[in-house]
């Protein structure tokens, strides 16, 4: 059960979270899901830059950087509570 649900970069680095949902809808999304984003999937912030844009995230083993803009609309819950 889903407790709560936090855009992507609110995320803390080295904590694993479960993507619940994507909000962007068209061409974005399906190229979002091309890179293995999308809802069910772990993932987890590696590191972010010093601007906050872009940030590292891995997913499945693959490391992806991925720019605020496109990060603002994944929504995550913690693995672990």
């Amino acid at each position: 059960m889903i407790k709560y649900s936090i855009p992507l970069p609110s995320a803390k680095p080295g904590k694993e979270y479960v993507i619940n949902r994507i909000e962007k809808h068209g061409s974005n999304t399906d190229s979002l899901k091309g890179y293995g984003i999308f809802p069910g999937i772990k993932i987890k912030l590696l590191f972010s830059s010093p601007t906050k844009n872009p940030s590292a995230y891995e997913i499945m083993g693959t490391v992806l950087a991925l720019r605020h803009e496109d990060s603002n609309d994944i929504y995550i819950s913690p693995v672990n509570g």
